[in-house]
């Protein structure tokens, strides 16, 4: 006994030695003491339910008193040291024999803190994470499981002796994931288990017989990080399938197909039943039907066939023509918060959720569409995501309609007149082309009228551009209450308008038109408090059976127009080829006229100008055209008018010129009352330009005006009322730099008697319509003489142009005109006439050099 308690004190286990009747511990050893945290000599005596935890005291009763001899036993204790701290332990214990007694009670400790610490936090992770683990042995027991899923592990804790094949029978997939881990493949799948989602791996234990003993098994809940999964994945088809759609709203040359694509989409994603997209108006309404996809319901007393059962099925569905004034304002609500709206029917809406939807499309406050998906109720109701998806489909399409209704205003505006919306001229003309074509196939005859409006121009001028616009309206409206039902009007440019009238059966059909748009125009009209008559020239033009072109149709119109409005206004004229070749022959000489100023094919011819009943006193300047072909042509032969500004201008300014520069060699004070007189006839466009005026003075300084001559611009009556706003400041300030003016052909036109005494006029011309039968013609005489009493009355000096006979010339100087020039007065010549004093004379007419008085339009040109 003595050699056993000696040997144990060199033990590195925890070992006592215990007083089986008392209770009380006589010996320890040092690795006792370290375990209990005492000292020997303290634990000598001490009875093991003193350093037992309470709740354990009696258990050491049972221990101490219990065991036999050659007996031993093991058992799980929490002991408590001084400090405190409890130390969990496994005590063996065993009684030993001895010769003279009960023997001693042996007892072994094992500290197994931290093990048991090891355990407690394995429990915490297990407990507190979402994963399931559980073994599982070769037939499919469970061994073993820890935080199982509450339904599985219900299952197992009410058949613990069930293998795991019976138990999950109603989970094929699980089965047959455990069948596959049981035959030695490791396993890992996702799948779903009840009404949660799992991550299953399975990990095969193999034995020493190279067999699967067992199986562990570990299932981590994956339900939310699923759903977010299949949401990403729905999310990104969705993106491509609106990025696919909004390509294709950026491409589509064809709203309809898009209505349509759009509407399919829809129906095949959402599995919706039914899709229709309508058109709205402003206020919500349906106005009509873009696109519908219905899915049919399977045939119910109809065999299966090898096809889908059903499909989406497209096409227009008959619609009432608006949503009802409760689904109007859903709509319009819907445009305002961006909410998604769902009616039930076309009175009632359900919210998100339901089983339809309504989402309008648009721009702003503008709906131009609404999207209505349904499902039957047998199926899932909408999610948010849905609606979600339909909005992003709408914002597309609402995107894509203002695009097909932009590029819808622009077609229109590309063939329509913004300000009176009538058919513009590519619209006309493409009209004119389809009609030619129908008239050649049932050999019928179209007519077309050109419409020119007289006098808009000054009205525009005159009354402002917000009155001309008025007035365009108005013309436009009376030309198409004028024509028959089916003829086209339309509006060319400016002014000017074109009619097209098919199945004219004679040239009076169409003038009956004509006649008709005439009386309808010369109706008077007011604008800005001022009343304006309104007439137009209008030129006529038929097809014949080899007319193909409809712009050579309107050009045949426009060249009989012009022909109506030279012979004054309110008129009209039918086109014939005359018309044309004479137009021909007119723009072919512009063209040579327009070079001719460049070739230098201009030459300038000067006819003496004299003082009635004296000598001379200046000279007139008029531009003459060498011709190559046609010799030299007189300003009557090539002059351009008014309307050709182009053309006019260039040769008004060359004349100022090369007249100012020519004269510059006469000798001042060659006349006993002043300076020659230097008259030339100018157009009012020349001297309106901004630079005429300035230019004109550096002109006159260096050619010596002021010693040597006065310069006399003529202007034509007409050209003064055409443009007087702008005429009067530029006569103003040419009188400033001592040029006269002299009003040309005056009684030739509409007088302008009231208007003479507010412009600087120095000089009136008479038209030589009162010259031409002076002498003879009381008519002429009388007028002639009233004009000569009334520029005189004005302080105005006249002038008589083309006087041709002796007769006339005595005749205008018992009238008491002042001036007078023409053949019978001297010949025209290319030098400006001499003017000194020795050749002046008081006769009669006669050359400036007392040379008969003969006209020398044929002579050559000295310069």
């Amino acid at each position: 006994m003595e050699e056993r308690l000696d040997l144990f004190t060199l033990l590195d286990l925890a070992v006592t030695v215990t007083d089986p009747g008392t209770g009380r511990i006589q010996r320890v050893n040092e690795a006792a003491c370290v375990l209990l945290g005492r000292p020997e000599p303290e634990l000598i005596g001490l009875r093991w339910r003193d350093v037992a935890v309470p709740e354990e005291r009696a258990l050491w009763h049972q221990e101490i008193h219990r065991p036999e001899a050659n007996s031993s036993r093991r058992r799980l204790v929490r002991l408590l040291r001084p400090d405190h701290s409890v130390v969990h332990a496994v005590v063996s214990s065993a009684r030993l024999p001895a010769a003279d007694g009960d023997g001693a009670l042996l007892i072994q400790l094992q500290d197994i803190s931290d093990e048991i610490a090891a355990n407690e936090r394995l429990r915490l992770i297990l407990d507190n994470t979402p994963v399931s683990m559980f073994l599982v042995d070769r037939d499919g027991m469970v061994l073993a499981s820890k935080g199982l899923m509450d339904a599985v592990a219900s299952r197992i804790s009410r058949h613990p002796d069930t293998s795991a094949f019976e138990l999950f029978a109603d989970m094929p997939v699980a089965v047959a994931l455990l069948r596959r881990a049981l035959g030695g493949e490791p396993v890992h799948q996702v799948i779903d288990v009840l009404t949660r989602c799992y991550d299953l791996h399975m990990v095969p234990i193999f034995g020493r017989d190279r067999e699967v003993s067992y199986l562990t098994c570990v299932a981590t809940d994956v339900t939310e990080h699923q759903r977010l999964l299949a949401t990403l994945r729905t999310r990104s088809v969705e993106q491509s399938l609106i990025a696919s759609l909004g390509q294709q709203a950026l491409e589509s040359l064809s709203a309809t197909a898009l209505w349509q694509h759009a509407a399919s989409l829809l129906a095949r994603h959402l599995r919706a039943d039914t899709v229709r997209i309508h058109e709205l108006d402003g206020a919500g309404n349906r106005t009509r039907l873009l696109a519908a996809v219905t899915r049919q319901a399977p045939p119910r007393a109809r065999a299966p066939t090898t096809g889908p059962e059903s499909g989406p099925e497209s096409g227009p569905e008959p619609e009432p023509a608006s949503l009802g004034p409760r689904l109007a304002e859903t709509v319009e609500r819907a445009v305002d918060s961006d909410a998604d709206l769902c009616p039930a029917d076309a009175t009632s809406g359900l919210a998100v959720g339901g089983h339809s939807l309504v989402v309008a499309t648009g721009r702003g406050d503008h709906p131009l569409a609404a999207v209505e998906v349904d499902r039957q109720p047998s199926v899932a109701p909408f999610t948010e995501q849905d609606a979600q998806f339909v909005r992003s489909v709408g914002a597309v399409l609402g995107a894509a309609a203002m695009r097909f209704r932009t590029e819808e205003d622009i077609r229109r505006q590309s063939l329509h007149d913004g300000l009176t919306g009538l058919p513009n001229r590519v619209a006309l003309l493409d009209r004119l082309d389809r009609a030619l074509r129908r008239a050649r196939a049932d050999q019928s005859r179209i007519g077309v009228l050109f419409i020119d409006l007289d006098g808009f121009k000054t009205v525009n001028d005159t009354l402002g551009h917000q009155a001309g616009d008025h007035l365009l309206r108005l013309a436009a409206t009376r030309l198409e209450h004028a024509v028959r039902p089916g003829d086209v009007v339309g509006r060319l440019s400016g002014d000017e308008f074109a009619i097209l009238c098919e199945h004219i059966d004679s040239p009076d059909d169409i003038e009956a038109i004509a006649d008709r748009i005439l009386t309808t125009l010369d109706t008077p009209c007011v604008l800005d408090q001022q009343t304006v008559m309104l007439s137009a020239s209008v030129g006529l033009a038929l097809s014949e059976p080899e007319t193909t072109s409809g712009e050579d149709l309107l050009g045949a119109a426009d060249i009989a127009m012009y022909t109506a409005k030279r012979r004054g206004p309110g008129r009209r004229a039918a086109f014939d080829e005359a018309m044309r070749t004479r137009l021909v022959a007119r723009l072919t000489e512009q063209g040579e006229l327009r070079r001719a100023v460049d070739a230098q094919e201009l030459v300038l011819r000067y006819q003496p100008i004299r003082e009635v009943g004296n000598g001379l006193v200046g000279a007139e300047a008029t531009p003459h055209w060498r011709h190559p072909r046609r010799g030299l042509l007189a300003p009557s032969g090539f002059l351009p008018g008014r309307e050709q500004i182009g053309l006019r201008v260039p040769i008004d300014r060359w004349l100022i010129g090369r007249a100012c520069r020519d004269v510059a060699r006469w000798e001042g004070g060659a006349l006993p009352d002043g300076h020659p007189l230097l008259l030339m006839a100018v157009s009012g466009p020349c001297l309106v330009e901004p630079r005429f005026v300035p230019e004109l003075d550096v002109l006159l300084a260096s050619t010596g005006a002021r010693a040597r001559y006065r310069l006399c611009f003529e202007i034509a009556e007409q050209e003064i009322v055409a443009d007087e706003e702008a005429v009067l400041p530029v006569l103003q300030s040419l009188t400033g730099l001592g040029v006269s003016v002299c009003i040309g052909e005056y009684g030739a036109t509409r007088p302008i008697v009231s208007k003479v005494p507010h412009f600087p006029f120095g000089y009136l011309r008479i038209s030589g319509a009162y010259v031409d039968g002076v002498d003879v013609n009381p008519v002429r005489q009388a007028a002639a003489a009233a004009i000569v009493h009334f520029a005189h009355q004005l302080g105005v000096r006249t002038v008589a142009g083309d006087v041709s006979t002796r007769e006339q010339y005595d005749m205008l100087r018992s009238l008491r005109c002042d001036l007078a020039l023409g053949p019978a007065v001297g010949p025209r010549r290319p030098e400006p006439p001499r003017l000194a004093a020795s050749h002046l004379d008081t006769g009669g007419p006669a050359g400036p050099d007392g040379a008969p008085a003969d006209d020398a339009d044929g002579a050559d040109d000295a310069g």
